[in-house]
């Protein structure tokens, strides 16, 4: 992540902090492999060439046939080493955290939880340090090789998550994703609305806050935040699904599918949609 980079979709970001309350989730202090399900361990990787640090090794938390999603938790102090982005990657910071860059140790980049970035290629990045007193927790969503057809990218082109009730932010939108946030605050919700599946979604500020998921006008399920409905049924792991990552299917608007939050504090939700 160069400095360049860190501007993709920041500004954006920095716009939704109004609506969140300041308490963030606190980052994981696990190693970067531990606490890993066997699932999510036994997932095949090698068809991808994972963007890897140098000094450090992610967690494979959800891998299918459209994406991989990795996790690295960076220690105070320390250098993430160099690393070559093959491109088509999307990096969330999921925790508060002041950058160092590593080139350059006069320039400082304070981020906050959410904060997002577009990589195309990019080669010989000579990465940051972690300035802060606290790990940074970091997700890198790496698409894989598809080819659709005419119809669904005519389809997809112009396609935006839409909660009727909930206003949203497109953090970053180019020809291959649209990545979208949304703040569901205690006793809201989202309204009547569609899936056209191929969509991942990252909850960043969970702590306190339960969904309760309607289908058809009917009391689905409730489940702690984390646990989103469909999460075990959709290639995710017990891992991922702790991390509140995971895909949503398809779900027609004749299901009259909403989610409200029933719980106490605000549910802060990033959506990533494939466009082909």
């Amino acid at each position: 992540m160069k400095a360049r980079e860190l501007l993709v979709g920041f500004c954006a970001t920095l716009a939704l902090l109004g609506m969140v309350v300041d308490a963030a989730q606190a980052p994981s202090q696990r190693a970067p492999d531990a606490g890993m399900s066997t699932e999510a361990a036994a997932q095949d990787t090698a068809d991808v060439d994972i963007p890897t640090y140098a000094n450090f090794r992610g967690q494979t938390v959800l891998n299918n046939d459209r994406l991989v999603v990795q996790r690295f938790v960076i220690p105070p102090g320390a250098w993430v080493g160099r690393h070559t982005a093959i491109g088509n990657q999307l990096w969330v910071q999921m925790n508060d955290g002041v950058w160092q860059l590593h080139d350059d140790p006069t320039k400082l980049l304070k981020q906050t939880a959410g904060t997002v970035g577009w990589i195309e290629r990019q080669e010989n990045d000579d990465g940051e340090i972690n300035a802060g007193m606290t790990p940074i927790e970091l997700l890198w969503v790496t698409l894989k090789p598809h080819t659709a057809s005419a119809e669904d990218i005519a389809r997809m082109k112009n396609y935006r998550l839409v909660y009727p009730n909930i206003p949203g932010l497109i953090l970053v939108e180019n020809d291959k994703v649209v990545v979208q946030r949304f703040v569901v605050w205690p006793g809201e919700w989202e309204g009547p609305h569609y899936h056209p599946g191929n969509q991942l979604y990252i909850h960043i500020h969970r702590d306190g806050a339960i969904w309760d998921v309607l289908q058809a006008g009917k009391d689905s399920v409730s489940e702690r935040a984390g646990r989103r409905r469909g999460a075990g049924s959709s290639g995710v792991g017990s891992f991922a699904a702790s991390l509140g990552i995971g895909m949503e299917p398809a779900i027609p608007p004749s299901e009259y599918h909403q989610s409200g939050n029933v719980g106490t504090a605000p549910f802060d939700l990033m959506w990533v949609t494939l466009k082909r």
